[in-house]
């Protein structure tokens, strides 16, 4: 019964594999092969919650079971729960130590934590256990791209297209790094271009490659040209939802009513798409709909009270109807603090501290552009997470920033909203990065889907920033959405840089930065803080 369990799997017949596999386990509870192969179904169905309960038992005490560990790790990646995933990545690892599989699997999740050398060594130790998968060369392109190390990533890429030529997440990984080395969008282009070449004679291919393409092309190119390719790729594989929604949401300036239209089709087809609802809450903002948009929000939040894009959306709506609840999350005056980070202990004062701090940040920015699907426009983004910097002025920086996050955590106090629900126990950096802006540069106005509080930290500011509220270059802003709304609407609430100031606010407000002129960079640190 568990061998018909799994060829019903192989045949992607997902539903009687998972009655098959149940039925393993009323016979055999102890059955570990059915319980990860079930948690693995269960898992890429959207139902990791489901997964990790499932296999919890098989992965306790001195006799857990490597195919449970690993399956359970699947789930709790999935769940975003990922240094319990390492944990378990790590102990299947133990169990199984000659496996190449079982040592990708910790790279991957060394990877996911930022721990670039670590994950590095781990993918070579996969490779001389005999594993040669594109997504371990992936993984270990990723892990040398966050050590610096970009010619040898870069060839890690290479390889994992050329064992797989329509690897769409190596292809945008290629491209990207060849973009951030260069500037240059044709050289950045090439290789997902002979991929979509190649895979003319594979249906099924062309519309997963055309995605990564008009990814690329959205950040290298601009909107236009995107727009004009994905509406080709859209005529061409008509069906295809992902294209539908890459479409719509590349409509929403010229044509709004068309990206409602193509929402729409992809809700009949699939109606609890998170995706194609949150395009067509956009849709309705474009279009001046605001109460349709506000309704879809609001089913959105109470499907996933911490829906960051969802509260952006709401709050957005809300403003446009001129409904001022809008400024129950808008809050400006009570969640958007600013204040200078403290000198952490080994520096007498802050602008010592500053100075090593940049020396240190510069040589992180080697990059030449920006990279893809990010806010920054005319600067560089580090690759590497800093939480994993070695540098003492790195390091010390998370030091400093601590005593402001908890003043700022006492100031917003406790409440029932998605906001100040939250600001319960512990917390913790999720992640960390910083971006240089040349002259001309800015940040497109954003939120951060992961966070709960985000951040700006200023090191480096130029002499050309606006003094004043006739001239705000080069300053942060709030307020103004990303995507186009009928009327039009503005930033509200600005922040002024300086050296060493910190500015704390809620992950899903819309923030961004005005251009600033001159011949001098503005370097940042950014970090989102989550519960803990």
């Amino acid at each position: 019964m568990l061998e018909q369990a799994r060829a019903l799997g192989r045949a992607g017949r997902l539903a009687e594999a998972e009655r098959a596999y149940r039925g393993v386990l009323a016979q055999a509870p102890d059955c570990v092969q059915a319980a990860a192969a079930l948690a693995r179904l269960l898992t890429a169905g959207g139902r990791a919650a489901e997964a990790e309960v499932l296999v919890r038992p098989f992965t306790q005490g001195e006799a857990a079971w490597h195919e449970a560990l690993s399956a359970r790790a699947a789930a709790l990646k999935a769940l975003d729960r990922k240094p319990e995933s390492l944990a378990d990545y790590a102990r299947a690892a133990q169990l199984n130590p000659t496996s190449g599989v079982a040592a990708h699997n910790v790279a991957s999740g060394l990877g996911d934590a930022g721990r670039d050398r670590e994950a590095a060594a781990e993918a070579e130790r996969a490779f001389s256990l005999g594993l040669d998968a594109p997504e371990t060369w992936l993984v270990y392109g990723r892990a040398l791209q966050g050590l610096r190390r970009f010619e040898k990533a870069q060839t890690a890429f290479r390889t994992a297209v050329t064992k797989r030529p329509g690897y769409a997440d190596a292809l945008r990984d290629l491209g990207q790094l060849i973009w951030m080395r260069s500037g240059d969008a044709a050289l950045a282009l090439a290789p997902i271009n002979a991929a979509l070449d190649a895979a003319r004679s594979q249906p099924a291919l062309g519309p997963v490659l055309s995605g990564v393409k008009i990814r690329l092309l959205n950040h290298i190119a601009g909107e236009e040209e995107a727009l004009a390719f994905a509406q080709a790729a859209l005529a061409a594989a008509p069906g295809d939802l992902r294209l539908a929604l890459e479409t719509a949401a590349l409509s929403l300036s010229v044509a709004p009513e068309r990206s409602r239209d193509l929402c729409a089709s992809v809700l009949a087809r699939s109606p609890r798409d998170q995706s194609a609802r949150r395009t067509m809450a956009h849709a309705h903002l474009a279009l001046g709909e605001a109460s349709a948009a506000a309704q879809i929000a609001e089913h959105l939040l109470a499907e996933n009270p911490i829906d960051q894009e969802a509260a952006a959306a709401l709050a957005t709506a809300r403003r446009l109807a001129g409904d001022e609840r809008y400024r129950d999350l808008w809050d400006y005056g009570a969640l958007v603090r600013a204040q200078t980070i403290d000198t952490p202990r080994g520096w007498s004062t802050l602008d010592a501290y500053l100075g090593d701090l940049r020396v240190a940040l510069a040589d992180l920015h080697a990059l030449q552009a920006h990279p893809v699907e990010q806010s920054v426009r005319g600067g560089t983004q580090t690759s590497q997470n800093l939480l994993a910097s070695e540098h003492p002025a790195i390091r010390a920086f998370f030091e400093a920033i601590e005593g402001p996050i908890g003043a700022y955590r006492a100031a917003v106090g406790i409440g029932d909203d998605m906001f100040r629900g939250r600001n319960r126990g512990g917390h913790r950096v999720l992640g960390a990065w910083s971006v240089r802006l040349r002259p001309g540069g800015f940040h497109v106005d954003h939120i951060h889907p992961q966070g709960w509080i985000s951040s700006a930290c200023y090191i480096d500011v130029p002499q050309a920033l606006g003094a004043g509220e006739d001239d705000r270059a080069g300053w942060l802003r709030f307020g103004a959405p990303p995507i186009p709304t009928r009327p039009a609407l503005e930033a509200e609430h600005f922040v002024r840089p300086q050296p060493g100031l910190l500015a704390l606010f809620p992950s899903y407000m819309w923030h961004g930065t005005v251009p600033f002129g001159g011949d001098q960079v503005r370097t940042t640190i950014a970090f989102d803080v989550v519960p803990d």
